[in-house]
């Protein structure tokens, strides 16, 4: 047994448990479990204590061999670990990136469903135009909670330019969003702007990144629908093609 091994090799060394533990920066608890076989030890620490005791690593593991190993041994024995190490490492990175590439192939459509104003509110959700794709780990929740919307004037700019597509995390949750680029409703028309609250004049503040455009004032009273739709979550652009 490995444990029956470690310990024939730390009495040959005329060490403790503590002192062996204090070496291996671990309990010495584990030490003791390791050599009575209640736990076995990871491929990691048996080569570590191969390699701070010039102990064999193959007579650690298989019993076969003898207990220590001369320094030209004890190099060849690094060397093939190292090789197993980059195999290892190698095949875990391909492993990874296999996942992750599957992940991204899983790709989430949501169609265009209207233009949103970045101006003067318009009727939106008319036909849908168009349709954006969205790697499957992207999306929080559920695809129900997202909507995307063709962005139609300038007052975003330059973060949000004319005829990008914004996709929006339907949130009704005036607070939480305040100071976020959001989309509200007003009387069936939406427009997008950075929502802030006027909490003392109970008006609703729709500001434009532009600073060519003025602010839009809501006073909700005034109003037979204000609705706040939800908040920017993605935005999707078509680079113009050099010349």
């Amino acid at each position: 047994m490995i444990g029956e091994r470690l310990k024939a090799l730390r009495n040959a060394l005329n060490l403790k448990q503590i002192e062996l533990a204090r070496d291996l920066n671990m309990n010495p608890s584990a030490v003791s479990q390791m050599e009575s076989g209640r736990t076995k030890p990871s491929l990691e620490t048996m080569v570590e204590i191969a390699q701070k005791y010039n102990a064999d690593l193959h007579w650690l593991i298989t019993g076969q061999g003898q207990m220590f190993t001369h320094t030209e041994g004890k190099s060849r024995q690094k060397s093939s670990w190292d090789k197993l190490q980059k195999m290892m490492n190698a095949s875990l990175e391909e492993i990874v990136q296999a996942k992750q590439d599957m992940m991204d192939s899983e790709a989430v459509n949501f169609s265009v469903c209207g233009e949103i104003a970045a101006g003067e509110p318009l009727e939106s959700f008319g036909d849908k135009v168009d349709v954006v794709s969205v790697g499957r780990r992207m999306i929080h929740g559920v695809e129900a909670d997202y909507i995307a919307l063709r962005v139609n004037g300038r007052s975003m700019e330059p973060d949000i330019r004319h005829n990008d597509v914004v996709l929006i995390r339907q949130d009704q949750n005036w607070r939480n969003l305040e100071g976020k680029i959001c989309a509200v409703r007003i009387d069936g028309a939406i427009t997008l702007k950075k929502l802030m609250l006027d909490d003392a004049k109970r008006m609703i503040v729709l500001v434009p990144l532009n600073e060519e455009y003025q602010p839009i004032i809501v006073n909700p009273d005034s109003h037979r629908d204000v609705t706040l739709i939800g908040s920017l979550f993605y935005l999707f652009r078509v680079l113009a093609k050099s010349a």
